[in-house]
């Protein structure tokens, strides 16, 4: 029987996102990517959503390429580049996003239309 590591490794997805460095699952960083890796988030089975800061700490703990667990089971990766309210489905904590939220940063007034 293989382990969580092991399993989780032999998860396309999984192994494409995530690296272990001295034992400790991190974050595969592209040479040209803007730094989206750190805004990665997984999708499972039942279509919920995991951070990838989710998955770093419970790596060792749990399988994500287990079928028959689909709340666990990751199947796709994503990118939240915009998404203000997307939430872990384990933590509960929200999914940071690459861009702020404009309408918090940008208040306009009568003077921007002059």
């Amino acid at each position: 029987m293989l382990s969580n590591t092991q399993s989780n490794f032999e998860n396309e997805i999984i192994s494409q996102a995530i690296r272990l460095e001295d034992g400790t699952p991190s974050i595969i960083w592209g040479a040209n990517s803007g730094g989206y890796e750190k805004y990665q988030y997984f999708i499972t089975a039942d279509g919920g959503c995991l951070a990838i800061d989710t998955v770093i700490n419970e790596f060792h703990k749990v399988n994500f390429n287990d079928p028959y667990d689909p709340q666990w089971h990751i199947v796709a990766v994503e990118v939240n580049y915009e998404d203000h309210d997307l939430y872990d489905d384990h933590t509960g904590e929200k999914i940071e996003a690459a861009y702020d939220d404009i309408e918090d940063d940008y208040q306009s007034g009568p003077e921007d239309f002059e």
